[in-house]
């Protein structure tokens, strides 16, 4: 059998120490192969309604992160109680930043053009309008904002009352799937809320 010229053993000895490095990056999780963090439905925040499919959703929409922490309150009455303090929030970390929060308060409806008006920073925009509760939109900057009718005008002093959703990605890089994430968990954290506050308007929310 003959063995390999000299000038090939350079480099064949070179890509199994490459395979090899590779190889222990990988076991170790170091870059550029980083393990992901688990997320757990059960600590999911529980604003963001049903903790199985939440955690799927996320699973979907979080850049890559070596673990993930959930912090989340929810407070307030019933609308139906003539009380507008509800508020719920929910925050995912990565190791050191904010990757993402979830919002919802009550607020008196407004019309489609003053909501979105509301609703945006300054120097931000739309970048998609759909149809969900009484109007929805997402940012160039993975912003998204829905307005879900909530009480009627004469339950709460003022006129009638919507519940105001905003999910924000700390990211301005994201596909379609994470963008319909995005979406997915206004929709529910918007059906929590409305719920939760006990509404007597329908929530316009896709079933």
């Amino acid at each position: 059998m003959k063995s390999l010229p000299k000038k090939f053993l350079i480099p064949v000895a070179a890509l199994v120490v490459a395979c090899l490095a590779a190889g222990a990056f990988y076991a170790l999780g170091l870059p550029p192969f980083e393990k992901r963090g688990k997320i757990e439905a059960a600590k999911v925040c529980e604003s963001l309604g049903d903790p199985k499919k939440a955690a799927s959703t996320l699973r979907t929409v979080l850049p890559k992160e070596p673990e993930y922490s959930f912090r989340g309150r929810v407070t307030g009455g019933l609308v139906t109680q003539q009380s507008n303090e509800f508020r719920s929030d929910c925050a995912v970390y990565g190791e050191e930043k904010t990757l993402l929060s979830v919002g919802t308060l009550v607020m008196e409806t407004q019309s489609a053009d003053s909501w979105e008006k509301y609703s945006l920073e300054a120097g931000d925009e739309a970048r998609e309008s759909f149809d969900t509760g009484s109007g929805g939109f997402i940012t160039a900057g993975n912003t998204v904002a829905i307005q879900v009718p909530c009480a009627k005008a004469g339950t709460i002093p003022g006129g009638e009352y919507s519940l105001r959703v905003v999910v924000d990605l700390r990211s301005n890089e994201a596909s379609d799937d994470v963008r319909r994430g995005l979406k997915d968990l206004a929709v529910e954290a918007g059906r929590f809320a409305h719920k939760e506050t006990d509404c007597n308007l329908p929530s316009k929310l896709p079933e």
